[in-house]
């Protein structure tokens, strides 16, 4: 899938999907966002950058590494791609989200947030869909704040384990679940 009108059909014209980042799932039911991949904005005297899913840690990591900056979380494995970490990431993650673009099991395009460090009125979608596993909205796009390397090595230490799946943050999900997928097409 190269292209965000690619991505639309597959949703508007499947009953089920797995979304996945490895090259040779190609079956019906998944969905690979690995070729959906690049820097879409990068704003580094903003402290700013814009992400499709598909873009490799590694990837994100030279491009801001000319410009001594770096990404403000932890991540284990740099071949991992910025929409699965969103995907499987909790709070040290969202820490560095201002927006993100979707698609909901309807097939529709949708932005939350933005480029911008602000406070936010009323929910923040962009953070709420963090560690969302793929099962509310593919992931398409993600903007992200960034930081010098220095101020940001005090933040890519390996975060504490804590229990992911507390009953509010599984009551919040299946609320979201109605409102993103209301035809349960993300599995």
């Amino acid at each position: 899938m190269n292209s965000i009108a690619e991505i639309q059909q597959k949703v508007r014209n499947t009953n089920q999907l797995r979304i996945t980042n490895y090259e040779k799932d190609c079956e019906d039911e998944l969905l690979n966002m690995s070729s959906y991949s690049g820097v879409v904005e990068y704003f580094p005297e903003e402290l700013v950058i814009t992400l499709k899913a598909g873009t490799t840690i590694d990837e994100v990591n030279k491009v801001l590494s000319k410009n001594n900056q770096a990404l403000a979380f932890f991540s284990v494995n740099s071949e991992k791609t910025i929409g699965s970490l969103f995907a499987t990431s909790g709070a040290e993650f969202s820490d560095s989200v201002l927006g993100v673009q979707i698609i909901n099991g309807k097939g529709e395009l949708l932005n939350f947030g933005g480029q911008v460090m602000k406070n936010v009125a009323g929910y923040d979608v962009s953070r709420l869909l963090v560690g969302s596993m793929g099962r509310l909205a593919i992931i398409t796009q993600i903007s992200l704040k960034i930081l010098p390397t220095k101020v940001a090595m005090q933040f890519q230490q390996r975060p504490s384990i804590k229990n992911k799946e507390s009953s509010l943050r599984l009551e919040i999900e299946a609320k979201l679940k109605k409102v993103f997928d209301p035809y349960g097409v993300f599995i």
